[in-house]
């Protein structure tokens, strides 16, 4: 019996269904190397999942993303950018540099600083004008959120605080 113990266990293995990816939105064909990128009109932000949802500029569906705080970038293009677009710059410089190695005294505030800044940043973006927010993503596993490549406030051409 010991020695079926492995066979039935691959077998259980090679039956098991494979996850399917969530699809990227149709608003992203063709995608690049299977990302999409995207501005979205506004955003709502939950924090209790660490998400951001928003409606794609153009029309489409809402997306709901998720992503490690890396792939929040400081934004780019404003000459006098919007107070809510400043503070998630601030913030980004503040938390980054953080040292969350065992030595420094503040490791731990330290380490939940940076762990919870995609949702201090998720939170600020609900405040930027409409428009502003630039996202790329790929699929998520299952039902699972869309995964960020990047998100960054990005300055469209033609907006009043844009350098002409």
């Amino acid at each position: 019996m010991l020695r079926s113990l492995p066979v039935l266990a691959a077998l259980a293995l090679a039956g098991a269904a494979p996850a399917h990816a969530l699809p990227l939105p149709e608003f992203c064909v063709p995608a690049s190397d299977h990302v999409c990128t995207v501005r979205l009109a506004s955003v709502t932000a939950d924090a209790v999942d660490g998400t951001i949802t928003g409606a794609p500029v153009g029309g489409g569906p809402a997306i709901t993303l998720t992503g490690p705080g890396e792939v929040y970038l400081k934004s780019t293009g404003f000459v006098d950018a919007p107070s809510a677009v400043r503070t998630w710059d601030s913030t980004i410089d503040q938390v980054r540099p953080l040292d969350v190695s065992p030595s420094d005294p503040n490791w731990y505030g330290n380490a939940k600083a940076k762990v919870f800044l995609p949702r201090t940043l998720n939170d600020l973006a609900t405040g930027f004008p409409p428009d502003t927010l630039v996202v790329s993503f790929t699929s998520g596993d299952g039902d699972a959120p869309y995964q960020l490549v990047s998100i960054q406030p990005t300055l469209r051409v033609g907006d009043p605080h844009f350098d002409r």
